[in-house]
């Protein structure tokens, strides 16, 4: 899908340089328009919204946000492309949220944000590839943080673990049986379990006790 009138937020000379002679090459026979700060291009949105805005987040009198906004008010339908050198979540959900329908970077080679930009328009994933992981990584379950075990409690852990009773591990380690669940309790802790099955299956699973244990 091409769109007729195109409209260029940036603040930055080059960058806007850049972004003219792209959309003139890839976009040839579109209404070009242009604004290098917040008033410009919401004065420019009001006038008339573009099918396609290219905008930047971080503008000199206010954030690129409030154009998408803007945009998406009075023309639901248009494309409003975040370019920008923000590649952190809070930038790209907050853009995301305002109704942006793509969100590239601009130090990507052209060929491929042309290819994203494109993409965008005919409805594949919006996101640039160093954006799509950064998504992905807030989405993710965090890896798992290492459980550390006092050696007398590992001790503990691995005869119980091995189906011996808490005085019998107690004699066995020379303390007594109340010491012995003083232990067992803070491993139920530290592992987030409440039985002695649960800590057996999670300390074989972590590496904390051999799997013969089971």
């Amino acid at each position: 899908m091409d769109c007729s009138d195109i409209l260029l937020v940036e603040d930055v000379p080059e960058v806007m340089g850049w972004l003219t002679g792209l959309v003139t090459t890839h976009f040839p026979g579109s209404t070009l328009r242009s604004a290098d700060n917040r008033e410009r291009a919401l004065r420019a949105v009001t006038q008339q919204a573009p099918c396609l805005a290219l905008v930047d987040l971080g503008l000199p009198d206010g954030s690129g946000i409030d154009i998408i906004r803007a945009i998406k008010r009075q023309r639901p339908q248009s494309y409003c492309v975040v370019t920008t050198i923000f590649d952190d979540s809070d930038h790209l959900f907050s853009a995301l949220h305002a109704g942006a329908d793509g969100y590239l970077l601009k130090d990507e080679p052209e060929q491929e944000f042309v290819h994203h930009l494109r993409g965008i328009l005919e409805g594949r994933p919006p996101l640039s590839a160093a954006i799509a992981r950064k998504v992905l990584s807030v989405f993710r379950p965090a890896a798992e943080e290492t459980v550390r075990l006092a050696p007398r409690e590992e001790q503990v852990l691995t005869l119980i673990a091995r189906g011996y009773s808490v005085r019998k591990a107690g004699e066995m380690l020379g303390i007594s049986q109340h010491t012995v669940a003083g232990y067992l309790k803070t491993i139920y802790q530290k592992l987030q379990v409440n039985s002695r099955a649960e800590a057996t299956l999670k300390a074989v699973d972590l590496g904390l006790v051999a799997s013969q244990a089971r």
